[in-house]
């Protein structure tokens, strides 16, 4: 069985395209056959116009014809788009997605916060064992956390805080405050582990641990995340071979990282490699079955 995945969001786009074999014993087998990550960076326009640019809506659209042939040409059996927090905040995201299934024969629904919290939730919950778990998920224009006890969400928020957001200033001072104030609240009085998902902290755990084997402390996030702003952006792309669109918003993605793991006393961080394109995978394999 061949599944699409296409995350939307405000930072970057992205297909994945992958064959589910399912084994004797049960269990699955993910194979992925082809991952795209194209830089659009429909936040740029999102949080600070509110609209985006004819420029942008049309590589946009054009993005969504070639994913479509793609999907076509691997004879895939169900595909899933879903956009987040850049096509949610603009006035014309409606129309563009209109345009763009009239265009690709491609339908994108643009989900909540909590439906983005969901997916993500399929996506790592096979990484994590039993017990207490807070859940941190970074992308451009918004963050998702969930509070998690033997594998099932008990408490979950969305922030309008996003490495571009805050890259643009877009952020609400409150928001901070917001998110402290929810840890605190929700927080079970025990011992819990991160679980860290998003592009920027797969960076931050590359530059820490090469090897990427090992959970990362606390304190090990601090360091690196210090390291990495020494760093001017040429030399994060020159020397810790990151992507121009990663090097200059990775220290505003950081905080949130931080932040959560201070505010919810998390000593040390699991950074699967696995995102929403992964918990769409897992959402349609479930819906065929």
């Amino acid at each position: 069985m061949k599944l699409a995945a296409i995350d939307i969001g405000s930072n970057a786009i992205r297909l994945q395209i992958t064959r589910i074999i399912p084994h004797d014993d049960g269990s699955l087998a993910y194979k992925r056959l082809e991952t795209i990550r194209f830089p659009l960076r429909l936040g740029d326009d999102a949080f600070r116009m509110g609209e985006i640019t004819f420029r942008n809506e049309i590589k946009f659209i054009e993005l969504m014809m070639a994913f479509r042939t793609l999907i076509d040409l691997y004879e895939v059996d169900d595909a899933y788009g879903c956009a987040t927090a850049a096509l949610r905040d603009s006035i014309n995201g409606a129309r563009i997605l209109q345009r763009a299934y009239e265009k690709s024969g491609l339908h994108i629904d643009v989900i909540t916060g909590d439906g983005e919290a969901d997916l993500l939730l399929r996506a790592v919950t096979k990484f994590i064992d039993l017990g207490y778990y807070v859940h941190v998920d970074v992308g451009g224009g918004s963050t998702e956390i969930s509070l998690i006890k033997d594998k099932e969400c008990f408490a979950r928020q969305s922030f309008k805080l996003g490495s571009v957001r805050n890259m643009r200033k877009r952020n609400d001072v409150k928001e901070w405050d917001r998110m402290k104030e929810w840890l605190e609240a929700n927080k079970p009085g025990v011992p819990m582990k991160a679980i860290g998902t998003g592009g920027n902290i797969r960076s931050i755990h590359k530059v820490a641990e090469p090897k990427r084997l090992k959970p990362m402390t606390y304190k090990k996030l601090l360091e690196t995340v210090k390291k990495i702003t020494n760093y001017s952006i040429t030399d994060r792309i020159d020397l810790l071979a990151m992507r121009e669109d990663r090097a200059d918003v990775i220290p505003y993605a950081s905080e949130m990282y931080v932040k959560a793991m201070e505010w919810s006393g998390a000593t040390e961080m699991i950074i699967p490699d696995a995102g929403l394109k992964d918990g769409i995978i897992e959402m349609l394999y479930e819906r065929i079955r």
